[in-house]
């Protein structure tokens, strides 16, 4: 039982809050009674509520109510819930019931002010799980939960990015096989339609696939209409861990559909451990096929994979292969922290770098245009893009950089400018004005064969774009 909202609130959004329970078929409880509180500018705010709900089923997500006013700032969050068994014995847990784990306060930033995302810019996660995605070890959340989150948060759209290796077990009892073709479609099926104003999800599949060398990397495939096998590093074929498929034997399945594909957290420092059971593997210059769209390198964090599968972007980049980068969260339905099984039957620990919505993907769809799937879709192979955590940030063929920040967010520290110029790529201008919001003209230097930018601002806020061609 664990107690989730949003890590961030969009202005003038309302804040969602939920009680989500899991397995509660095997453990059965009834909810009796909640009560939630909130501090936030000096001020306590509490609602207590009664209940009388069964809880029975593998799966609950029951929304719990915000006490008091909409107040701007960090909201922090306690809910304190009581729950009887069916022998009338009650327990009281705070935040959540899970044993070795902080009881600490849920840290939810209500913005004070508009996004800096200019018109005709989308923003949305690429890599995210819902409760097709579980096994003994981890879960996802409900599709109409997420995307209830995602509208709180300012999202214009997320991709489901299931695990392939889960459609081929049954979503009810993850320890039976399942037809996984009639899976993934049933799962096509459960996602929310697009409706006006609200987020747009994308079916996609984190597909298990083998990279040169016969390890499992991840590939995020987004709308493809079939099912794409991959088991290999599933972990319930223990050392059966070959990989179904090789990643170009998916990229020429994905043609057809023309659906895009970003290598997922392509250098994730994986451990001995994973290496030897699971045959997990990086992704490496041999692996960059023409059938791929980009790199999603940035995985929920800004940390060492972060530097080291931006460091590889770039030098695909000087090798001739311009990828878009892409930014999601691997959040498998965890909103304010991630929580994830430290060591095995030991250990569980929390973070906030799995967090569903921080990291995002930007599109520039046009101002005045629809965002809908089949436009998000196309827009992530060929539209501007750029990957940031809150701020704006660009620089167009003709070196007019733009940046916008917020108080939220923090002033401008630094901003770098990064040009391939011949075989180099070198910093040809550098800004760090303290400013929230700036528009230049940068002279670039001749010869200059694309351009990229990126910032960090004094509340550790990061913003990165693609390279932009001038040639």
């Amino acid at each position: 039982m664990i107690v989730d909202a949003p890590c961030q609130v969009a202005f003038g959004k309302q804040a969602p809050l939920w009680l989500v329970v899991r397995d509660a078929h095997m453990y059965p409880r009834r909810l009796r009674e909640v009560r939630v509180t909130v501090r936030v500018g000096g001020q306590l705010h509490r609602q207590d509520q009664k209940f009388d709900l069964e809880l029975n089923a593998p799966f609950h997500f029951i929304t719990l109510p915000w006490p008091g006013p909409e107040i701007a700032g960090e909201n922090l969050l306690d809910v304190v819930f009581q729950v009887e068994d069916r022998k009338g014995r009650r327990e009281v847990f705070k935040n959540h019931s899970l044993p070795g784990l902080s009881d600490a306060s849920l840290r939810v930033l209500r913005m004070g002010c508009e996004s800096p995302l200019p018109k005709g810019w989308a923003s949305g996660d690429l890599h995210c799980h819902t409760t097709w995605s579980q096994d003994p070890v981890e879960f996802g959340g409900d599709p109409q939960m997420m995307r209830e989150a995602a509208n709180a948060l300012g999202l214009d759209f997320f991709a489901a990015t299931d695990h392939s290796y889960d459609f081929a077990w049954d979503a009810s009892d993850y320890t039976l096989p399942s037809n996984p073709e009639q899976a993934f479609a049933r799962f096509r099926q459960s996602l929310p339609p697009d409706m006006p104003g609200e987020a747009v999800v994308l079916p996609a599949e984190e597909v298990s696939c083998g990279n040169h060398r016969g390890e499992n990397v991840h590939l995020l495939v987004m709308d493809h209409p079939e099912y794409l096998p991959g088991q290999g590093d599933g972990g319930r074929r223990w050392f059966e861990n070959r990989p179904d498929l090789a990643l170009s034997d998916v990229l020429a399945r994905t043609l057809a559909s023309g659906a895009p594909t970003f290598a997922a957290h392509p250098l994730p420092g994986i451990s001995s451990l994973q290496r030897k059971v699971f045959r997990r593997g990086d992704y490496h210059p041999e692996d960059m096929h023409p059938g791929l769209t980009g790199l999603q390198f940035w995985n929920g964090h800004t940390g060492r994979d972060f530097q080291q599968g931006k460091d590889f972007w770039v030098r695909q980049a000087m090798a001739g292969k311009l990828l878009r980068p892409g930014a999601g969260n691997d959040a498998h339905g965890d909103l304010n922290r991630s929580t994830y099984v430290k060591i095995p039957l030991l250990r569980l620990g929390q973070s906030t770098n799995h967090r569903f919505g921080f990291a995002r993907t930007c599109l520039f769809l046009g101002e005045g245009a629809a965002v809908e799937r089949a436009s998000v879709r196309q827009a992530m192979k060929n539209a501007p893009l750029f990957l940031t955590d809150g701020p704006y940030l660009w620089i167009d063929a003709h070196g007019a950089l733009s940046a916008r920040s917020t108080p939220e967010f923090g002033s401008w520290t630094e901003i770098v400018i990064h040009a391939r110029v011949g075989d180099q790529e070198v910093p040809v201008h550098r800004e760090s004005s303290g400013a929230i919001e700036l528009h230049r003209r940068l002279d670039l230097p001749a010869g200059t064969r694309w351009v990229r930018a990126e910032g960090r601002t004094s509340l550790g806020r990061t913003a990165l774009t693609q390279m932009v061609s001038l040639e």
